[in-house]
């Protein structure tokens, strides 16, 4: 516990004075605009929860008190934890998921999903014929598909892939867009925006593949108004530290969609790890909007042991530490007789 405690406390003097500064302004900034959510009745436990937080952020010692005795009780009440990225404030969204990117590139925290899809792509290039549809739910700031398609253009990957990007948030359109500006410029891949996506969208999108081998498109919808596409309309459908985002429910939801829209579903989440809740407030200590979103994710996460008490049958799971815990659930749709009976196989609430 000294060593936490020092570690912790060390951290403020080692920021930069600019930066700290900032930061001391960033927490003054978030305080302010929770306070101003804080009457409007959907958002006053939340707003209360994150006031909570940013408050005790002020201090190394104040957030060690807020980690021994208010965490535990918001883990214990865990379905009820609102992330301040998940409040209306673009400012924050923005601030997080570019910060998040560069914590996602620099700590490589997205290579178990990245290899497993770039493995899903090279099994589906040996008999597809037509465009391969690959379709991200929740894809924020879109660093995995990047890095994704960044190896496809080093291996030369010879047949069309079109990737979808569900996200209803300005703020992640922004940062995509900025981070594939190079890529588009140079013409290796195609970005385009839409608000909607019916059957006959997506044929268009495969009929103009032959003459643009990667499109992109940035879907700004809710990933549940894709229930009216045909099924299997995509060949693959993944998300990303997605499921602590939604109620117990809607993750059910997301799962039915998942197996809906495509033969296999593949999914990555962190595993909820009290000495690595300590590490990644470390290094995140700089960046108050990132950590909230850090520490209330892990706060809501499976442990390994409800992973493996809530496999059920079809899931393919296995666990990694690159570097921190995480699990990767791989899923191939059930038979129609599972389904039409209703068994809730590979769906993990």
């Amino acid at each position: 516990m000294v060593a936490i405690l020092g570690s912790i406390a060390a951290l403020t003097y080692l920021v930069p004075y600019k930066r700290s500064h900032r930061r001391r302004a960033e927490i003054r900034e978030i305080l302010a605009n929770l306070k101003s959510l804080a009457s409007q009745p959907n958002y006053r436990e939340a707003a209360k929860d994150n006031i909570e937080f940013f408050r005790a952020t002020r201090s190394p010692f104040s957030y060690l008190w807020w980690l021994i005795f208010r965490a535990p009780k918001l883990r214990r009440n865990r379905t009820k934890i609102v992330e301040l990225i998940d409040l209306p404030f673009p400012k924050w969204q923005k601030e997080v998921l570019e910060t998040l990117s560069w914590f996602e590139v620099w700590m490589r925290i997205l290579v178990p999903i990245r290899e497993r899809i770039i493995g899903e792509l090279e099994r589906l290039k040996k008999t597809k014929r037509e465009p391969i549809v690959v379709a991200s739910i929740g894809c924020g700031g879109m660093e995995l598909e990047r890095q994704v398609i960044y190896q496809l253009i080093r291996k030369r990957f010879n047949l069309p892939v079109i990737f979808i990007g569900v996200d209803y948030t300005q703020a992640s359109f922004e940062v995509a867009a900025a981070k594939f500006k190079k890529l588009t410029t140079k013409g290796l891949v195609q970005l385009k925006t839409a608000s909607h996506l019916g059957n006959a969208d997506l044929e268009k999108l495969k009929a103009k593949a032959a003459s643009q081998k990667l499109q992109l498109v940035f879907l700004k919808a809710d990933a549940f108004d894709l229930k009216g596409l045909t099924e299997d309309s995509f060949d693959l459908v993944y998300h990303t530290r997605l499921r602590h985002h939604l109620t117990l429910e809607q993750a059910k939801q997301l799962d039915k969609l998942a197996c809906h829209l495509a033969p296999r579903l593949v999914e990555l989440d962190d595993l909820f790890s009290v000495p690595e809740i300590i590490i990644i407030s470390i290094f995140t200590w700089r960046f108050p909007a990132v950590l909230n979103g850090a520490i209330f994710s892990y706060l809501k996460d499976f442990s390994k042991k409800e992973v493996l008490a809530k496999k059920k049958g079809g899931w393919e799971v296995s666990f990694s530490r690159k570097p921190f815990s995480c699990y990767l659930r791989v899923h191939d749709k059930v038979s129609p007789a599972a389904a039409e009976h209703g068994d809730g196989r590979g769906i993990m609430t």
